[in-house]
C-alpha cells in the first residue's frame, strides 16, 4: 500500500462518510447505494441516513478514495480493494459489474473492542467455557475457531491467543491483516507486499523465526494443508479460523481444502493429518436475533477406522437458551487420553 498517502487526505475525501467514521460504536459501513446505506452496529446490522444524493456523488468519493493510491475503477477494473492507514479495509464494485450503482463497503480492524468480561456479560458464552478453554491453553491443545459470517471468529480467536502466557513468543501469520492479538510478545506477518511473497512463504518464515505459537488467520483453500501439516508437527499451542457452518462442516471443509493441495494422500491419511493438527474444535454462529453465541466447543481425540473420534464438551441448546455441558472432561484435565495418530 502507497505509505505516502496522508490520513487527512483519506478524511477529505471521505468526509460524507465522517458522521458514521466517527462513531466508534461502528464497525462496517456498507453503501449499497447512494440511497441506502447500512452499518454494524453493537452485533446488528441497521439502515441510516444516506450522505449521498446521487449515484454521481458517491462514485466521486470511491474515485478520489481509490485514486490516492493510485488505482482507478471502471470498466476494465470494476472491483477494487484498499487497507487504509488504520488498517480498516475498504472494497467497491463500480458498473458496468456493479449493475444498480456503485458499491462500497468499509470495515474497521481498529475498533470497538469486546473482552472476555464483555462476552460473559453479553451470553455469548458462560464461565464454564471460558474456563474450558484457558485450560486448552494452558495445556498448549491446537484450536480450530469456526463460524459463519459475521459470527465473531477473529475477536475470539485473539482473546484465545492472548490467554497464552506473557514470556511466550507468538507470531501472527495472515493473508490480510486483520487480527488483533494483544500480547506483549506478538509479531505480524503478512503475504503479499511489493515482493509478492505467498502465504505459504511468510507461514515458512514464521516457523523459522521460533515461535512458542502460531497464531494463522483464517485459512481458505489448499494452504490449509500447510498450516495443519505445521501444526501437527510440533507447534502445540497454535490457533487458527475457518468459515463454516457446523463443527462437521469444519472438518468437511479442512478435508476438501487437503485435497486440492494435491499431496498425493488419500481421504483417510487426510484425516490423520487433520487430527494430529488440532485438538480443540470451536463453533459460533450469529444468530437471527442478532445476538452471537458460542453453539459448541468439541475435542478431536483420534482417528479409528478412518473416522473422526469427537468428544463434545458444550454445546448451546437453543430449545431451551442454556448452555449444556456433558460433564466429561478434555483429555488434558484427566480424562483418559485417546492416542493421538
Amino acid at each position: 500500500m502507497n505509505s505516502v498517502v496522508k490520513s487527512e487526505d483519506v478524511i477529505r475525501v471521505a468526509a460524507p462518510l465522517d458522521p458514521l467514521l466517527a462513531d466508534d460504536s461502528v464497525w462496517e459501513i456498507m453503501v449499497d447505494s447512494y440511497e441506502r446505506v447500512l452499518v454494524s452496529r453493537g452485533g446488528r446490522v441497521e439502515q441510516v441516513a444516506s450522505p449521498f444524493s446521487s449515484a454521481e456523488e458517491l462514485q466521486a468519493l470511491i474515485d478520489g478514495l481509490f485514486g490516492l493510491y493510485g488505482i482507478k475503477l471502471g470498466p476494465e477494473n470494476p472491483v477494487g480493494y484498499l487497507r487504509l492507514g488504520d488498517y480498516s479495509r475498504v472494497m467497491a464494485v463500480v458498473p458496468p459489474n456493479a449493475v444498480d450503482g456503485p458499491h462500497l463497503v468499509l470495515r474497521r480492524i481498529v475498533g470497538p473492542r469486546l473482552d472476555w468480561d464483555r462476552l460473559l456479560e453479553l451470553g455469548f458464552l458462560p464461565q464454564g467455557a471460558y474456563d474450558l478453554l484457558k485450560s486448552a491453553v494452558e495445556a498448549r491443545a491446537n484450536i480450530l475457531v469456526s463460524g459463519g459470517t459475521g459470527a465473531g471468529k477473529t475477536t475470539v480467536a485473539n482473546l484465545i491467543a492472548e490467554l497464552s502466557p506473557p514470556e511466550e513468543r507468538l507470531i501472527v501469520v495472515e493473508q490480510v491483516y486483520e487480527m488483533q492479538v494483544k500480547h506483549p510478545r506478538v509479531l505480524r506477518l503478512e503475504a503479499g507486499g511489493p515482493s509478492g511473497l505467498t502465504f505459504e512463504d511468510v507461514l515458512t518464515a514464521a516457523t523459522r523465526m521460533r515461535p512458542d505459537r502460531l497464531i494463522v488467520g483464517e485459512i481458505d483453500g489448499p494452504v490449509a494443508a500447510s498450516v495443519l501439516q505445521h501444526f501437527g508437527s510440533g507447534y502445540d499451542g497454535s490457533i487458527t479460523l475457518l468459515h463454516a457452518t457446523s463443527v462437521e462442516n469444519a472438518l468437511n471443509r479442512l478435508e476438501s481444502f487437503c485435497l486440492m493441495a494435491n499431496l498425493g494422500l488419500g481421504l483417510p491419511e487426510i484425516r490423520l493429518l487433520i487430527a494430529a493438527g488440532i485438538q480443540l474444535i470451536t463453533y459460533q454462529e450469529h444468530m437471527p436475533s442478532g445476538r452471537r453465541k458460542l453453539i459448541e466447543i468439541v475435542e478431536l481425540c483420534s482417528i479409528e477406522n478412518h473416522r473422526y473420534v469427537l468428544q463434545p464438551l458444550m454445546r448451546y441448546n437453543r430449545d431451551s437458551e442454556q448452555f449444556d455441558f456433558t460433564g466429561i472432561k478434555p483429555s488434558w484435565e484427566g480424562r483418559s487420553a485417546l492416542s493421538r495418530p
